[in-house]
């Protein structure tokens, strides 16, 4: 991978390391580059404050415009709701949080994703799950939407506040994620038995009637 000016992103030239950028002609090295680190850490953390505030305003606001119909479409709501988590998931993956995920080390990151990933699981079915509710659900779709918004704002913020000052990983970054997978892992595993339980009991009361 050819070495990158830490200021403009744009590559180096081959060879030894220039003292300035040839494109923008800022200092390269143990002077230049951690300032450019801090300012784009800045500036990545103020472009997200600004999408934060900007993805409240619209994104409750059509939350609340889904839930009002959602009542009114029967069997498509239950396509709706995984769908709505899905599409908020990604709209908060690719236009509020990615650009600050993209500076921290791959662990953190990594874990980042997964407790957005989990939390968008845990709340976020149940709460668009209850904007089958008519009215109450209006309330409730909107207010998931800015609680899991919120949710992915503060974790990632926090973790980038923590990159930025060279903090190792703490110990509640790697026990939420991974809480929340044993939490979704025993999950499905009982939902799973449950169902194995119910179709035996559905197959026994059949070869029961049947017999008699």
């Amino acid at each position: 991978m050819k070495p990158t000016c830490p200021w403009c992103l744009e590559p180096l030239p081959k060879g030894a390391a220039p003292a300035e950028c040839p494109r923008c002609g800022r200092p390269l090295g143990s002077d230049g580059e951690p300032q450019a680190r801090l300012l784009r850490f800045e500036r990545v953390e103020a472009a997200q404050n600004t999408g934060y505030r900007q993805m409240l305003a619209w994104g409750s606001a059509s939350a609340a415009v889904i839930a009002l119909v959602t009542p009114f479409l029967h069997a498509m709501a239950v396509v709706i709701v995984p769908l709505a988590v899905a599409v908020h998931l990604v709209v908060v993956r690719v236009l509020l949080v990615r650009e600050a995920q993209r500076l921290m080390r791959p662990l953190r990151r990594f874990l980042n994703r997964w407790m957005i990933r989990f939390a968008f699981l845990w709340i976020g079915l149940p709460g668009y799950g209850a904007m089958t509710v008519p009215l109450a659900g209006v309330v409730l779709g909107a207010g998931t939407f800015c609680l899991l918004t919120t949710i992915a704002h503060v974790s990632t913020t926090v973790g980038l506040e923590r990159e930025r000052a060279g903090k190792p990983l703490s110990w509640w970054e790697k026990a939420v994620p991974l809480a929340l997978a044993v939490l979704t892992v025993v999950l499905v595993v009982v939902v799973v038995g449950l169902a194995l339980l119910f179709g035996w009991s559905v197959a026994a009361i059949a070869d029961r009637m049947q017999a008699t």
